[in-house]
């Protein structure tokens, strides 16, 4: 009998308003510190940049990728990549990055190395955008 108390004893004191003689606690049973709500889960994945792409043919055969994003812009030519940003121009588009400028107006446009006297070495010249066929109308 006096082991019987004691075990009752000592279970109370070990656990405390969590386990009542072999039965879970309920909710009112447990400190209110235990009970506040897990923190909702956070997205902390930036999305992928997407990029609009252009592709174009230029002066004896030459292809030019160009990917544009807001004032960015990405052109790939002869196993060089060059990302640029846009910068202001009295027409077209003018893409720049102090070494290399990309001009483009409406579908045509040119890569050229920048130099402070605007007389750069033209680095891929005639460069028009690549439209898809048309595609007959069923």
């Amino acid at each position: 009998m006096i082991l019987l108390a004691l075990l009752a004893w000592t279970g109370s004191c070990l656990f405390p308003g969590r386990i009542v003689w072999g039965q879970q606690a309920t909710p009112a049973q447990i400190p209110s510190e235990r009970q506040s709500p897990a923190p909702s889960p956070t997205n902390n994945i930036l999305s992928a940049i997407k990029w609009k792409r252009f592709d174009c043919t230029c002066e004896g055969g030459t292809k030019i990728t160009l990917y544009l994003h807001n004032n960015t812009a990405k052109v790939r030519t002869k196993g060089h990549l060059y990302l640029i940003g846009q910068t202001t121009s009295a027409d077209g588009n003018r893409y720049s990055d102090g070494k290399a400028l990309w001009w483009g107006k409406g579908d045509a446009g040119f890569l050229q190395e920048e130099a402070p006297d605007g007389d750069g070495k033209m680095l891929v010249t005639g460069c028009v955008l690549d439209k898809p066929a048309d595609v007959p109308k069923p």
